[in-house]
């Protein structure tokens, strides 16, 4: 017996090894490219006065020229810069000249003086398209409304004033945004009816580390104030100043969607409905709700207006989780803690491989990730789970569950996990309540007030379900759930993991979010 414990100990000293090492070579790897070659972005935080300068070799929403503005030099990607809200450029040298010679796009306006074009020189228009009597005139950009101008003279004085013509019904006017010491107080209605503003929020701190790419394409069509950085701007601050009516885009993971809703519901007065852009690294309800599993390869800024505008509300439930914790001698007595899950809730190996790579995200040098390394430290990491389960082993014996105010617990095969779903999708697209089986299953649905309560016997069932090659244990569909923990042991919600220690815990009714759901024609191109 000796002899075994010592071989199981080798085995999980040399799968910890085998980890860090892949782990290392890909850190090492990611460095030396990122120090070798140049960046796409120069990551600057959006300012209200001045330019934010991006490479012209990154991904653009928006028209730019390849001369510089001040010097004309021809601007080689080493060199060139744009800005990305209004798509001035410039060179390395010109570029601190530019921000004190030339105004970016304002973000509010007074409302008695008249709003006029925002022109940018892009070039000139030396096309096969254009009549060979225009041929060498500047081509002029509005920065607002996306027109373009052909011109010999320069528009810095043009009194034409600007409808926002292509977005009008989804860009928040400078007029009607209202500063207070330098922030957003409030955005009044333009008085018109078809109205409904389009917010983007994006985790930059997402798996798939694209959310700064989205951040500035959407900053060229919009108004900047509607394009937030959540990683240092807060929802919840944003939602203050939210208009009743719009339309929010999430770009970030499960945990960064249910951050934004759960801000939503602190305001009741603001009826935003949500679409996600998935940047994480399960995206399950992205899944769920038709908007895919990850974003394109090349993100286009028009065709995710496009298809956020043509989407159908959808209403999905939201649980609150009370999770009390037992007095005890050795514990001293903590006040109960309040979660929301739109998602899912469970306690046991599930939630300790996710606590796991929680652990591994927050290490410095994790910023050099990718979601391909997510999937791949999960894999890693699932295994090291299976070699050493840590407190979740017959986990049966040290919960007991009560579903819709049932005297009697439910009676629980052995498990080292159990999972209470709201949506079809877990573990990065896995459907545990329907899965497999030939049997009739009850219908699940993501508004009907039910949870669905299931049971995982090891990671190496999480490894069969993902490949389809197993069931979970179904115990029931319940309006409710009370669950009694004794012990320690791992436990998330909505992929955010920490360890509990002894609660009872109360999963309960929280009434609904509004959601957007893909349209048809979406999902199919995805």
């Amino acid at each position: 017996m000796e002899s075994f414990f010592n071989l199981n100990d080798v085995l999980v000293c040399n799968n910890y090894f085998l980890i860090g090492g892949v782990f290392l070579v890909y850190l090492i790897y990611r460095i030396l490219h990122s120090l070798l070659s140049d960046s796409n972005y120069m990551r600057t935080r959006y300012r209200v006065r001045g330019h934010t300068w991006r490479s012209i070799q990154c991904n653009k929403s928006v028209p730019y020229n390849i001369y510089c503005t001040k010097c004309g030099e021809l601007m080689l990607p080493t060199i060139g810069l744009f800005c990305e809200c209004c798509a001035v450029s410039a060179c390395k040298r010109c570029h601190r000249a530019i921000d004190k010679r030339l105004r970016c796009k304002p973000v509010t306006w007074p409302e008695d003086k008249p709003f006029y074009h925002h022109w940018v020189n892009v070039g000139t228009s030396q096309s096969e398209s254009v009549d060979q009597s225009e041929e060498g005139l500047r081509r002029y950009f509005c920065s607002w409304c996306h027109r373009s101008k052909l011109s010999a003279a320069s528009l810095a004085g043009d009194v034409e004033l600007c409808d926002f013509q292509r977005y009008r019904n989804i860009i928040i006017p400078p007029a009607c945004v209202q500063l207070e010491k330098g922030r957003v107080s409030n955005i009044k209605h333009p008085g018109d009816n078809d109205w409904e503003p389009f917010i983007i929020l994006a985790n930059p701190k997402s798996g798939s580390n694209r959310s700064d790419e989205l951040l500035s394409l959407f900053r060229g069509l919009l108004n900047p104030i509607q394009v937030v950085d959540i990683s240092s701007t807060s929802p919840e601050s944003v939602v203050r100043w939210l208009p009743p009516k719009c339309r929010i885009l999430v770009a970030g993971g499960d945990g960064t969607v249910a951050w934004v809703m759960n801000s939503l519901f602190s305001f009741p007065h603001v009826k935003a409905a949500v679409a996600i852009l998935p940047m994480g690294t399960g995206n399950d309800l992205s899944r769920v709700l038709g908007w895919g599993a990850g974003s394109h390869t090349s993100l286009d800024a028009h065709d995710i207006i496009s298809s956020v505008q043509q989407a159908s509300l959808q209403p999905l439930d939201r649980w609150k989780v009370t999770i009390i914790p037992k007095r005890s001698r050795l514990i001293r007595y903590r006040q109960p803690r309040v979660l929301y899950a739109y998602n899912y809730a469970s306690i046991g190996v599930d939630a300790q491989v996710a606590l796991d790579f929680h652990h591994a995200r927050a290490q410095f040098l994790y910023r050099y990730a990718s979601r391909t390394l997510n999937y791949i430290a999960y894999l890693f990491l699932g295994v090291g789970r299976a070699l050493d389960a840590g407190g979740c082993v017959a986990l049966e014996r040290r919960v007991r569950v009560r579903v819709g105010g049932a005297p009697e617990p439910l009676a629980l095969p052995p498990l080292q996990a159990l999972v209470a779903l709201n949506i079809p999708s877990w573990g990065a697209g896995v459907d545990l309540w329907s899965m497999g089986s030939e049997e009739d299953v009850a219908e699940q649905s993501i508004h009907d007030g039910k949870l669905e309560v299931v049971g995982i016997s090891s990671s190496f069932h999480i490894a069969r379900l993902q490949c389809g090659l197993a069931e979970p244990y179904r115990f029931a569909q319940a309006s409710s759930l009370k669950i009694d923990l004794e012990g320690s042991c791992a436990m998330q919600v909505d992929g955010e993991p920490w360890m509990q220690g002894p609660a009872t815990i109360l999963i309960e009714p929280a009434g609904q979010s509004l959601m957007l759901r893909a349209c048809v024609k979406q999902r199919r191109s995805e």
